[in-house]
């Protein structure tokens, strides 16, 4: 026979019911499209040369029931880059109560100027010839050079190969005195000032000291580098 709950019971159990709060599901198609929403706005021009590919997306998350809003956060680090992740914020009433996170693999073609030949370390900029190629930017690992006057008074910091992109990383700035150069060494006692010829041991830029063996001397002496190729005593 089937045994009737007190009324009392059915009481509290109808008012549990009606307290708990129902829940709303947001899927997570629904979470991808406002991510690649983002992206897109985010890729601007070169969305027509650009693909993506969802490779990482949240499962449906469930939220308290109330007015439902989803907004894209701006991806954050270097742009653009092979793996992006993009944050969605998930709001109810106006108040952020979840957060999900969809990744994407991105490649974006771009005209862009690379080596025409190869180069060794050390190769002066001004002496390297650049041509246009179509290169997938968002692999690059550094920054495009977009302007040949970025490398005025650099060189090359390791060799390159021709059909590479060329980036700001591969450079490093020529100091104003480098190892085994030539300078001009002066040096002074009172009012006599004396030139000679030295090779330098080290390297640096105007306000350093190096040491420098001076043509004809026993031992090194340590110079401080007043303009390019030029250094003075201060021993």
């Amino acid at each position: 026979m089937r045994r009737l709950l007190p009324a009392s019971l059915l009481f509290a159990v109808s008012l549990c019911a009606a307290a708990s709060p129902l829940l709303q599901t947001v899927p997570a198609a629904r979470i991808v499209a406002v991510a690649q929403a983002e992206m897109d706005a985010r890729l601007g021009n070169d969305k027509a040369t650009a693909q993506l590919a969802v490779v990482g997306k949240p499962e449906d998350v469930q939220v308290l029931a109330g007015k439902l809003a989803l907004k894209a956060r701006q991806p954050e680090g270097r742009w653009p880059r092979s793996r992006v992740s993009v944050p969605v914020e998930v709001s109810v009433n106006g108040t952020v109560v979840r957060s999900a996170t969809v990744w994407f693999a991105v490649s974006v073609q771009r005209e862009v100027p690379t080596y025409a030949l190869d180069a060794s370390l050390g190769t002066a900029a001004s002496a390297l010839k650049f041509v246009s190629h179509d290169a997938d930017i968002a692999a690059l690992q550094g920054s495009l050079v977009t302007d040949p006057h970025q490398l005025d008074g650099m060189r090359l910091r390791h060799a390159v190969v021709a059909g590479s992109p060329v980036v700001l990383e591969d450079f490093e700035r020529i100091p104003d005195v480098d190892r085994q150069q030539r300078v001009e060494v002066l040096e002074s006692y009172g009012v006599i000032k004396l030139e000679a010829k030295g090779t330098a041991i080290g390297h640096g830029n105007a306000g350093d000291t190096v040491l420098v063996q001076v043509d004809g001397a026993e031992a090194p002496v340590r110079a401080r580098i007043t303009d390019k190729g030029v250094v003075q005593v201060v021993d």
